[in-house]
């Protein structure tokens, strides 16, 4: 097998595998997120509900065991109240960022493979071409006959290139808004669950000897 056959066949085999690491994707991303939407909604209802009810004690129990991504941004603004409450709104916005980034999980990889996967199948079709070409030289063989199947041969590269990359965007696209919708949910919970929080006790010994 000559270097230029190689590169066809590492072409296809690097596709495959492209294919097989985005269902693997998608199937994670399908599992995970609906996973943490469940999580994020039940975890959300019985801490707002146990604020409501004044049960403090409970709802910091809570808050210290959960792991919505709402509670654990609203535990970022939490461990600075007391030193400076200032700063508990900018520490929950970012703890806000970071629980919505990492709700990305591996769909950057979808969006790797559905930018790269038709330059690698183009990449074997030119090459399959080139040996095409490469083996009319050697055999001073031409005509339609001759050209038509190691050239169609090498065009499959294209087209599977082109069969992995399309579900890669679609999916990358569906993932991605149901991302987006997530986060804001995050962060309005994580807002919502801030304002229902009882001011610290330091804070309000220093308001009644005032």
């Amino acid at each position: 097998m000559s270097l230029v056959e190689l590169g066809v066949q590492a072409a296809r085999w690097i596709l495959v595998l492209f294919s097989v690491v985005s269902v693997g994707v998608m199937v994670e991303s399908t599992l995970n997120l609906r996973k943490i939407a469940r999580l994020e909604e039940a975890e959300f209802r019985a801490l707002r509900t146990l604020l409501t009810r004044g049960e403090n004690s409970a709802a910091q129990s809570n808050i210290a065991a959960s792991n919505a991504p709402s509670v654990l941004a609203l535990q970022e603004g939490l461990e600075l109240r007391a030193i400076n409450p200032d700063a508990v709104s900018e520490a929950i916005a970012q703890g806000i960022e970071v629980q919505c980034a990492a709700l990305q999980g591996h769909l950057p990889i979808l969006a790797t493979v559905a930018s790269t996967a038709p330059y690698i199948g183009l990449f074997g079709t030119v090459l399959g071409i080139l040996s095409a070409f490469a083996e009319i030289a050697r055999t001073g063989q031409t005509g339609a006959s001759v050209v038509a199947a190691p050239i169609a041969e090498a065009l499959t590269a294209t087209a599977l290139g082109l069969g992995v990359a399309i579900p890669a965007v679609m999916a990358y696209n569906y993932f991605s808004g149901r991302v987006n919708d997530l986060g804001l949910r995050v962060e309005t919970h994580a807002l919502d669950l801030a304002a229902r929080m009882p001011a610290p006790k330091v804070a309000v010994a220093v308001q009644e000897a005032n």
